[in-house]
């Protein structure tokens, strides 16, 4: 993913950054992993990453996706939230833990018959050189088959367009994921509102983005500025600056184009800085629990690798059970009907503080 080779293809932002669409927590436990088995011996291997008991299956999917061996515990449902409140999982499938698996190949003879009809040590020679090719073909076809594999994993773990990057202020925290991801379930009201139909990139308005600004934009906004005087804003109309050498003028910048006074100059700065922000911290916004719906996009995130078949059938969300209504409801406003179980599953009743039945608690 980060060799190098596959840059071009992979999904940035606006300000050109990689982006992955993954829980946030829980690759950061895998980049932590990583920094401390880069300085560690090999009779000092590092512990395998950890993180809180509810997000451990989501660590262990990625632990898997990226190839990574050690994947972590996943602790049983009886032992959940013992260390932070009490905790319950909304499936009913046992949570268990791949102690070892081992894949063979099916042997596949290619091997030419032995020459046998010349000099003894031609046919040795021969037959090395055939056999050095057969070794050369099969290592070839393996690494045709590693680059389509590759390939495939790149093409769907990190692709598409920087438009189809959505943020979301979720009632104060912010959340970023992909257009792909909030349409996981069609029949939802997240795929109703995110449809590519309807829906129309991210900050886009009347008035063009500032990158996109003509000098008279500048100009006008020059204008509205406290502080700035008309003389100030004529230089900038004077040497034609548009939006995008607005956003990159530094005081140099401003100097050079007739700006003496350090005053302005600050001001600008100041100006400048604040407008490139508010360019970025474009969002829309979701009035709801983040814990809540940070739950349920965890789980989409999950379902949409498991749609490019990148990782198995994920485990339903754990929830806190001090949480557990206010959950229910997010979901089924945003996931009406039987949609509804998509997420919540058919759970059991709850008997001393844990998950112990088969029977469904959750009415439709």
């Amino acid at each position: 993913l980060f060799s190098g080779r596959w840059d071009k293809k992979l999904l940035r932002d606006g300000s050109g950054r990689i982006f992955l669409d993954v829980h946030g927590d829980c690759f950061q436990a895998i980049v932590d992993y990583l920094n401390e088995l880069a300085i560690s011996s090999e009779d000092e291997r590092p512990k395998t990453p950890t993180i809180e008991d509810d997000c451990k299956p989501i660590l262990a999917q990625y632990m898997m996706l990226f190839g990574l061996t050690a994947i972590p515990q996943i602790p049983q449902l009886k032992h959940l939230g013992k260390r932070r409140r009490q905790r319950i999982s909304t499936s009913t499938r046992k949570m268990h833990r791949i102690a070892m698996l081992a894949i063979e190949a099916p042997e596949v003879n290619s091997k030419s018959p032995e020459v046998d009809r010349f000099a003894k040590e031609i046919n040795e020679a021969i037959n090395e050189k055939w056999k050095s090719l057969h070794a050369l073909e099969e290592e070839v076809t393996s690494l045709e088959e590693s680059f389509k594999d590759e390939e495939h994993f790149i093409g769907s773990l990190s692709s598409g367009d920087k438009k189809d990057i959505i943020t979301l202020n979720v009632s104060g925290t912010m959340m970023t994921t992909t257009r792909a991801t909030l349409m996981t379930v069609e029949e939802s009201v997240l795929a109703q509102q995110f449809d590519d139909t309807k829906w129309t990139e991210q900050g886009n308005s009347n008035s063009p983005k500032v990158k996109e600004w003509t000098p008279e934009d500048v100009t006008n906004w020059m204008k509205s500025i406290e502080g700035i005087p008309d003389v100030v804003a004529r230089l900038f109309c004077e040497n034609e600056i548009n939006g995008l050498e607005l956003l990159a003028l530094d005081r140099d910048g401003l100097k050079d184009i007739g700006v003496t006074r350090a005053g302005t100059i600050c001001l600008l700065l100041k100006e400048i800085k604040t407008l490139e922000q508010k360019s970025q911290d474009v969002s829309t916004l979701i009035e709801h629990s983040p814990y809540c719906f940070g739950k349920i996009l965890d789980y989409l995130r999950l379902k949409q690798l498991h749609s490019q078949k990148l990782i198995k059938e994920p485990l339903l969300p754990i929830i806190s059970l001090a949480l557990i209504e206010r959950f229910e409801k997010v979901v089924k406003y945003y996931f009406p009907g039987e949609t509804s179980t998509t997420i919540l599953g058919h759970c059991g009743e709850i008997v001393d503080d844990y998950l112990v039945s088969t029977k469904s608690r959750y009415r439709t």
